[in-house]
């Protein structure tokens, strides 16, 4: 991963959000010190052509620590761009390089000055064997790749440009291609370039290409994302096109197999599994211009079941699709036409961890002889395997909380001055009130490191008064961390309930926001007394619930309402309405009482144990709300 320095130059860019903000997170660098990333690359010889990356695959000498950076077998200095899936939008393939303002250890290039610019980010490729290309071949080489302008990123700046170089054979650096701001402000398209070679100067052993921006270098600012790039050896199975490629491949992450959230508690989900259940899906695309070929896929479900420390995994076949055609430039969505059933599961086990295998089935790599044959050429693309990118894998957790982050996030969100309070919505899965004890939340680095301290607050309604009220120091993590805050006392809540917080300073506090789907219609604001329905932030805060067994708040309870209790005051045996649920007693010491509690259509009977004479509190769901009520016992 990458650190990155958030400048006051983007404040004042987004002023679209007037109470929230979206701003670019700080992200850890994955290592402390630097690593000679280009001494593998230097010790291979030049490879021939043709040469290809989508960064569906690498294989860095450093698994650990470089798995967002391009494979360290075809890139040389390609270390400082960001190799992800969340930052491009309708991408050709499933991972982009992001290039902005960060060099190779997550640094800003420039930390002193925010305003500066200049070269950022390069992304240079290993050393290639241009001189094997015979002089009669040499005018049908061509690079080719997709760029876009912003995607999920910060958008580029007038003046800011994308640029390809070439390097020949006197070792000078040439720029052949560049795009800038003004010539593109779409950010929702990848556009495809194809640039033929042509100079001899450049067909020699050891020629190299870069891509490079230029931009504000005191930050993720001025965002490119780079896809699918080829140089070809001078052949082509095909009549010239402009993008003809035997592949066929995943484009998108596949989306949640539960309605609403990536995360269910498992207690929740078990209570009616099959009523939380939906059928995922994913996008194909086809680099083949001139072909649609039909498309199937196949998914396997691995199972692994927590239960009082025993572990049971199990991995069975879960779809296979019916085929389909993929039309270049027309992105397929597959989706699964079944669900799963989790009906036979014990209601008591502790998680379940859900892994999908998804691989598409293609012809990506069978060389075409007949109509019925594939129509990959392994003269042409010797050395290619574009099955790289027909596969991928997703992960779901139940557990103990809800979540509908999936646990990456690409930007945070802050309130902009103090008195702001911000909600989150969540809507309980579950048809009996359960027990609220902590909640999980990622507050990135932003840029502001002063400790700050804010009101963490649990609502059942958007109200003025809060159920709960804490006061939460902010510790800032790395890497999408979440920390985990409990609740001074556990909370009973049901249906619909909200957590977010009240800030007290002018502080740049951030939560995580993931951009790879959308709660936003989920989160609320209150300025002024008056709570709003946010409208331009799409994404998901990174803020869980977590549920659990905890000693109930009596004290912070709603406020206190008509008495239904009688007779009031009573010696030790009073009525409730027939609908109680979850009813509790406590002395005034916090103390809770034991009772006996008896029911009949139209009332409930409580018998206090030992009723010694004093004030008690009883607090129960009466089925549409919370009621908390002092009941007078005499002697």
């Amino acid at each position: 991963m990458r650190l990155i320095l958030v400048s006051v130059l983007f404040f004042s860019a987004m002023t679209s959000w007037a109470q929230l903000m979206p701003v670019p997170i700080v992200r850890q660098a994955a290592h402390s010190k630097k690593i000679n990333y280009s001494a593998r690359v230097q010790s291979l010889s030049a490879m021939p052509l043709p040469f290809w990356d989508d960064f569906s695959f690498n294989n860095p000498s450093h698994k650990d620590l470089l798995a967002n950076y391009p494979s360290d077998s075809l890139w040389q200095f390609g270390h400082s761009v960001w190799v992800n899936t969340g930052m491009g939008i309708n991408p050709p393939t499933l991972k982009v390089a992001t290039f902005d303002g960060i060099d190779s250890l997550g640094k800003p290039y420039s930390i002193n000055n925010a305003y500066a610019k200049g070269i950022a980010d390069r992304l240079t490729s290993r050393p290639l064997r241009m001189d094997l290309i015979p002089v009669n071949r040499q005018d049908s080489v061509f690079i080719f790749f997709y760029y876009q302008y912003q995607g999920n990123g910060e958008p580029p700046d007038a003046g800011d440009e994308l640029s390809l170089w070439f390097k020949n054979d006197s070792g000078t650096w040439i720029k052949v291609w560049s795009v800038g701001e003004s010539s593109t402000s779409d950010n929702t398209i990848f556009v495809p370039v194809k640039l033929f070679v042509g100079d001899s100067h450049y067909f020699y052993n050891g020629f190299q290409f870069r891509f490079q921006n230029y931009g504000r270098l005191s930050g993720p600012f001025d965002t490119w994302n780079l896809d699918y790039i080829y140089v070809s050896n001078g052949l082509d199975q095909y009549a010239p096109h402009y993008s003809n490629f035997p592949d066929r491949a995943i484009a998108t992450t596949m989306s949640s197999v539960f309605t609403q959230y990536q995360s269910i508690p498992v207690k929740h989900f078990l209570a009616n599994p099959d009523a939380h259940i939906v059928s995922p899906s994913f996008v194909v695309t086809n680099q083949r211009s001139d072909l649609q070929q039909p498309v199937d896929f196949d998914a396997n479900l691995t199972t692994t079941v927590r239960q009082n420390k025993v572990v049971t995994k199990t991995t069975v076949p879960f779809y296979s699709s019916p085929a389909l055609a993929v039309v270049f430039g027309q992105p397929q969505l597959f989706a699964f036409n079944s669900a799963y059933s989790f009906n036979g599961l014990n209601p008591s086990i502790d998680s379940i961890a859900l892994k999908f295998d998804i691989q598409i089935n293609t012809k990506d790599n069978i060389k075409k002889i007949n109509s019925s044959s594939g129509d990959y050429d392994t003269v042409v693309y010797k050395g290619i395997e574009f099955r790289y990118n027909d596969t991928t894998s997703t992960n779901f957790i139940l557990k103990d909380y809800y979540a509908y982050d999936d646990g990456a996030a690409e930007y945070a969100v802050t309130l902009t001055q103090p008195g702001i309070s911000l909600a989150y919505e969540f809507d309980m899965l579950y048809a009996q009130p359960d027990t609220l004890v902590a909640v999980d939340i990622y507050f990135p680095h932003v840029g502001d490191e002063s400790n700050q301290v804010v009101n963490l607050k649990v609502w059942d309604k958007l109200a003025p008064k809060a159920r709960d009220s804490l006061q939460l120091t902010i510790k800032r993590t790395e890497n999408n961390k979440f920390i985990r805050v409990p609740l001074i006392q556990a909370l009973l809540v049901q249906n619909k309930f909200f957590i977010g917080w009240r800030q007290n300073s002018n502080a740049t506090i951030g939560v995580g926001f993931d951009k790879d789907s959308d709660s936003g219609s989920k989160i609320f604001y209150n300025t002024t007394g008056t709570w709003l329905q946010s409208t331009d932030l799409h994404g998901n805060l990174m803020i869980r619930p977590v549920f659990g067994k905890g000693n109930l708040n009596v004290t912070t309870a709603v406020e206190e309402i008509k008495t239904l209790a009688y007779p009031n005051p009573n010696r030790g045996v009073f009525y409730l309405p027939s609908s109680v649920q979850q009813l509790e007693v406590v002395n005034m010491t916090g103390q809770r009482v034991s009772f006996a509690q008896e029911g009949s259509f139209e009332q409930t009977q409580v018998t206090l144990s030992n009723p010694f004479p004093g004030l008690y509190l009883t607090r129960y769901f009466d089925g549409t709300q919370w009621r908390t009520e002092k009941i007078m016992v005499q002697p």
